[in-house]
């Protein structure tokens, strides 16, 4: 992969050692059970009076392997932040991680530090791979093999039949889902 020809910006550094920070915060909480608990009484209430808070973090306390994955992955990303060469690495792996969790923050609305900080997080990942652009679209599209142009139409027709299996294999699931509730 070719390096990027420009230099790498400071604003970059901070970003990701304050992104390495809170991930190292975030993530050593979940592996000392500072996350996903919520007091034993919660499991007696009735479901609909939880709120979004509540429910997201009652599902998640369910596993404490999850949390503990979780954690290790958000260490292991941090740690990749903290070194210039490993940081497209770590943003990377960090980018589908944060934009769950910012959409859990968002949709069972967790609390505003938690979305703010995985915000943060987010906005730096992509910063850290916007810097790298030119190379990571030559790995994933650039230099990319299409198919052949012999063939191509038979690829085009393969994946539009995959695509209208799909969409009629849900149809038949929701008409027999529904024949069921009308009965």
């Amino acid at each position: 992969m070719a390096e990027s020809t420009d230099p790498y910006p400071k604003y970059l550094d901070w970003l990701r050692y304050f992104s390495a920070f809170l991930l190292f915060t975030y993530g050593l909480s979940k592996l000392f059970g500072r996350q996903f608990t919520l007091p034993p009484e919660m499991a007696l209430r009735p479901v609909g009076s939880l709120s979004g808070y509540q429910l997201a973090w009652f599902y998640y306390s369910y596993s404490h392997v999850y949390a503990v994955i979780l954690g290790l992955i958000q260490l292991a990303g941090g740690a990749l932040l903290l070194v210039r060469k490993t940081a497209l690495l770590g943003a990377a792996l960090m980018l589908p991680v944060m934009t769950n969790i910012l959409m859990i923050n968002v949709f069972f609305f967790i609390a505003w530090g938690a979305l703010f900080t995985s915000a943060f997080i987010l906005t730096s990942m992509f910063a850290v791979l916007w810097h790298d652009r030119h190379a990571l679209l030559g790995v994933f599209w650039t230099h990319q093999p299409g198919e052949p142009a012999s063939v191509r139409r038979y690829y085009r027709i393969t994946a539009a039949l995959v695509v209208l299996l799909v969409v009629m294999l849900l149809g038949f699931a929701s008409w027999l889902a529904g024949s069921k509730v009308s009965k």
